[in-house]
């Protein structure tokens, strides 16, 4: 249907116009019958509202005089309207009629059906004497008659707009047709004999309308037509004349001729490039009849009209050459006054310049002639370039000969030499051909490698991969990819290279076996087909046994430095507390056989610890080894159905213990003579001063002096057994630029001001497992991003202090930063998130910031090597609770942008700690 009504604008114009005009009209048709029926129906109820008033109010005397006559004769006046059907009156409060009087003929109407139908109208209306309801007077309307009114005008109503439409649709289609259905047709026949070739069919262009428009765009095209088939005759006509001339210069005035006659110009030169790259004149038309030339001899590139047309490579047409500055003319001859400039183009290269004038008014070209004109021009130029290929085919064929016999000579040398190479050449080469052949050429190395003679004409994928570990699988894939390459398009192999195998293990007797490198390479025909595949095959055994024990010397030389980087005590105090973390974790797996969420924190605790000193101390490899055993913890921590696999969990921790002992192994094998015992023996200077005080008593009877003698001597031995704040962090701050560079941040300066306390070397371990995390959570969620602290006007190094005080019960190490503090709102949102807390819970920010010492929560975005685990502050937490001691959040001020400065309390019991002064 739709292509029918498309196929025709009068069609199609006709139906949306009769069907906006149906919907119009159908649309007005609804809203009259919607308006009458909505109007007739509120008169209906009004006039029954009306007629139940008036009742009531004629009602009131007789009903209380109980006068039957009078209530009936106002029955019957009532009922005299069609539309009244029934009248009662009821006494109020009952359901007894007082009087049901009806005219004869409504006398078998029962009352209760007229209440039952829903289409009729019922009135109530109270009778009232003396300001007292009296009674109820009932009047049921029927609205059978105001509907059939409706219906008879809706009728009405569209059968006038039906006969309309019929009426406006029959005038409407004869004026399309003629108007029009008539003019198209005319234009469309004379399109198709346009479109037949018949160009002399007569278009009517008389109309001034929008269909004569397009009349007069048919006779533009087809005189545009007529002109290009003239031009085409004379381009074909131009070009076998020219493919036949193979003389330049004549070739040259031919063009220079054709183009005269095109543009009606009266002469006309052609400029070619020369070796310095100057247009020189090189053809003219017509032939000079003075021995002065009224062409210039020559231009430079940018000089005048054909320099400019040379540089830029556009056509220049000038109507008028006295208006143009730069024009640029011959020494004697008739001034020209109009000139066409067309350059001659090789692809994007211009070759030289056709060059006409002729008198104003005379030259005739329009933008529809510059195609012309570069054709002409690209034939002059083709025709050139055949003429010199000509030439160069002439001088080629001369040489042919004896080129050929050095050819051949050259050809005999190389095939001997590649033959030498196939002998000599230590890789084994050979090509596949199609149906996957081994070619019989192939070099002599091949046999050497798979150690058979065997080879020419054999099938390629039994040769090379059996008795090896290639599978079927794979095999299949490697048959399907040489089926899918070889006679194909280059690009195949492309695509399908990566499928090839490049390396693999072929099995000889006796229990040998080499390892075998294969390289492929695609041969191409002269098409970019496929010809065959070039496979070249190496014996790689003993380059990757040299590589295997290269990497191992490398890794071995790279532990060696990482150890030499730390002194000898800390590294072995490092690995005394590793493993005794990795000893207490093998206790813990081994007790229990099933998941316990506080022995998998403890583990997690642990492992995190040795992982964060062992990147203080640069050990990377141990920092991996580890990192993997935590993710493990960090599964069973926070997926619930990540089982305990308790063989697993002591593998991996036996994994992380042979790393940790492979560094003790070097550093006891390999470092013997280069580690001294940093830590060991008494300072000289303590020993001096406990010389010095025993040579200044006398006497040991001095009582008061030897008690002095003696409290001296036991300072002195209690700082040889303790070290400074500052020598027993210093591997720790001295690790913080790595970790700063691996989180993009500066390195902070780190102030330590400790008033002479000193912490015993007992306890030196433990509080380097505490700041190891204190420093690095300071590092990562403390202080800012470069930029960061950029725009909020900070120096891009932070400050991180520590004081250390000591008093009769306890030694306490107060840390801060500089940075923006502790993110109150982030630690809420993620406690509410991980169900620490509850969202309907209010909490200070006390209580909130205690929240960052709950196992497994953190503030970090992401996991990575430094943090984002949740365990850091957990983890100094319960090491200072082992050994007395604890730690308390201080807040230094208040809360800017869910962001409030803090500092950390951490206390010692006394006992760790002495006074160097």
């Amino acid at each position: 249907m739709f292509p029918y009504l498309t196929s025709s604008i009068v069609r199609y114009f006709n139906v949306v116009v009769l069907s906006s005009i149906i919907v119009g009209l159908g649309v007005f048709s609804v809203l009259i019958g919607f308006y009458n029926y909505n109007t007739s129906m509120k008169d209906l109820e009004s006039k029954a509202a009306n007629t139940g008033d008036l009742a009531s109010i004629s009602l009131s005397e007789p009903v209380w005089n109980f006068d039957t006559a009078v209530i009936d004769n106002i029955f019957s006046a009532i009922l005299l309207d069609a539309d009244v059907i029934g009248i009662r009156v009821m006494k109020v409060g009952e359901d007894k009629t007082l009087s049901e009087l009806k005219r004869e003929e409504f006398a078998k109407v029962d009352f209760g059906d007229l209440l039952k139908n829903p289409q009729n109208i019922s009135v109530l209306t109270k009778i009232k004497h003396d300001e007292k309801d009296l009674a109820d007077v009932q009047i049921i309307t029927s609205t059978e008659r105001v509907k059939g009114a409706i219906r008879t005008t809706t009728l009405l109503i569209a059968g006038f707009a039906l006969g309309f439409v019929v009426l406006l649709s029959g005038l409407i289609w004869v004026l399309g047709v003629r108007i029009l259905q008539r003019p198209i047709n005319s234009l469309k026949a004379s399109a198709d004999s346009l479109a037949d070739g018949h160009l002399d069919q007569e278009i009517n262009t008389q109309r001034k309308d929008e269909l004569g428009s397009l009349a007069v765009s048919f006779d533009k095209m087809r005189n545009a037509i007529r002109k290009k088939l003239a031009d085409l005759a004379t381009l074909n006509q131009t070009g076998e004349r020219l493919a036949s001339i193979h003389d330049q210069a004549l070739a040259l005035e031919t063009a220079i001729r054709v183009m005269s006659d095109q543009a009606h110009v009266e002469r006309g030169s052609i400029y070619l490039f020369d070796a310095n790259r100057s247009l020189v004149l090189s053809a003219f038309y017509p032939p000079m009849t003075t021995e002065v030339s009224p062409f210039p001899k020559s231009f430079a590139l940018g000089e005048g009209i054909v320099g400019k047309v040379a540089t830029t490579g556009k056509i220049e047409f000038l109507p008028d050459v006295s208006r143009v500055a730069h024009y640029v003319t011959g020494s004697a001859g008739k001034q020209p006054q109009s000139l066409l400039c067309v350059p001659m183009m090789d692809d994007q290269e211009v070759f030289g310049v056709m060059n006409f004038v002729g008198d104003v008014g005379s030259v005739s070209f329009s933008p529809e002639d510059e195609g012309f004109a570069l054709t002409i021009a690209r034939m002059v130029v083709i025709t050139i370039k055949n003429i010199q290929m000509l030439a160069v085919i002439e001088e080629q064929n001369r040489t042919l000969e004896e080129r050929i016999l050095e050819r051949t000579a050259q050809l005999r040398q190389k095939t001997n030499d590649v033959n030498s190479m196939l002998q000599n050449m230590r890789q084994g080469i050979f090509t596949i051909v199609p149906g996957g052949i081994i070619h019989s050429e192939h070099s002599a190395y091949l046999s050497e490698i798979f150690e058979t003679s065997t080879i020419a004409n054999l099938d390629v994928l039994p040769f090379l991969f059996d008795h090896s570990d290639v599978g079927s699988d794979v095999l299949s894939q490697v048959s399907a990819t040489l089926d899918s390459v070889i006679g194909e398009d280059a690009m195949m192999f492309e695509f399908n290279a990566h499928l090839l195998i490049r390396e693999y293990t072929k099995f000889f007797d006796q229990g040998r076996s080499k390892i075998v490198e294969l390289d492929w390479n695609p041969v191409l025909d002269a098409n970019d087909q496929i010809e065959k595949l070039m496979v070249t095959a190496r014996d790689v055994t003993e380059l990757k046994a040299l590589q295997r024990e290269t990497e191992k010397q490398k890794e071995e030389l790279d532990i060696i430095g990482q150890i030499l980087a730390v002194s000898s005590a800390k590294f072995q105090e490092f690995v005394s507390t590793s493993n005794a973390f990795i000893a207490e974790n093998k206790a813990l797996i081994e007790r229990h056989q099933d998941k316990d969420p506080a022995v998998v924190a403890t583990l997690f605790r642990n492992m995190h610890t040795v992982k964060g000193n062992a990147r203080t101390y640069g050990l990377t490899y141990v920092t991996n080894r580890v990192h993997d055993t935590e993710t493990t913890y960090d599964k069973l921590r926070s997926q619930p159905e990540f089982a305990w696999d308790q063989a697993q969990l002591l593998a991996e921790l036996e994994a992380t213990q042979a790393c940790v002992a492979r560094y003790v192994t070097i550093f006891t094998e390999k470092l013997a003579g280069f580690a001294g015992d940093a830590g060991g023996g008494i300072d000289k200077r303590v020993l001096d001063d406990i010389a010095q005080v025993v040579d200044g008593v006398d006497e040991m009877s001095q009582l008061a002096a030897l008690q002095k003698s003696l409290s001296v001597i036991k300072s002195s031995v209690s700082r040889a057994r303790s070290d400074s704040v500052a020598e027993v962090l210093k591997g720790i701050i001295e690790g913080l630029p790595s970790v700063a560079n691996q989180l993009d941040k500066e390195a902070p300066d780190v102030i330590i001001t400790d008033h002479g306390v000193r912490l015993t070397r007992g306890v030196a371990p433990m509080v380097r497992n505490v700041f190891m995390h204190v420093f690095r959570n300071s590092l990562d969620h403390g202080l800012e991003a470069r930029h960061q602290r950029a725009e909020a006007d900070k120096p891009l190094r932070g400050r991180v202090t520590l004081d250390v005080t000591l008093n009769a019960k306890y030694v306490e190490l107060t840390f801060a930063d500089d940075g923006r503090g502790l993110a109150l709102d982030f630690i809420y949102r993620k406690a509410v998130q991980t169900g620490t807390v509850s969202a309907d819970r209010k909490m200070t920010d006390e209580e909130i910031a205690d929240l960052i010492f709950v196992s497994g929560l953190s503030t970090a975005e992401s996991v990575t090597s430094v943090s984002g685990r949740g365990v850091g502050m957990d983890a100094i937490k319960q090491f200072l609770l082992q050994s007395g001691g604890d730690i308390q959040l201080v807040f230094t001020g208040p809360a800017q942008g869910g962001f409030r400065p803090f500092k950390q309390i951490i206390s010692l019991p006394a006992q760790h700690a002495v006074r160097a002064y």
